[in-house]
């Protein structure tokens, strides 16, 4: 999957540990790509593409923290 600059990825730090976060910058290298992610937890982070879980919209993102869309967002 290709990501670029201010996707919102969901990934995996660690054996269990999962980060949401906007991609920043991508490095492409032969083998893989290289994404740079600043975390919404305040950690900025280099993350190999297999590591990356998900990305996820902005519209399910801001349901998730707002709880309800407005009815225009609905539309």
């Amino acid at each position: 999957m290709r990501y670029s600059r201010g996707d919102v990825v969901e990934f995996k730090v660690g054996l269990n540990e999962k980060h949401t976060g906007q991609v920043q910058f991508v490095e492409e290298d032969y083998n893989e790509n290289i994404l740079y992610v600043d975390s919404f937890g305040g950690w900025a982070y280099k993350i190999p593409e297999k590591r990356i879980i998900s990305r996820i919209t902005v519209n399910s993102e801001r349901k998730r923290f707002t709880g309800n869309l407005s009815k225009s967002e609905k539309l």
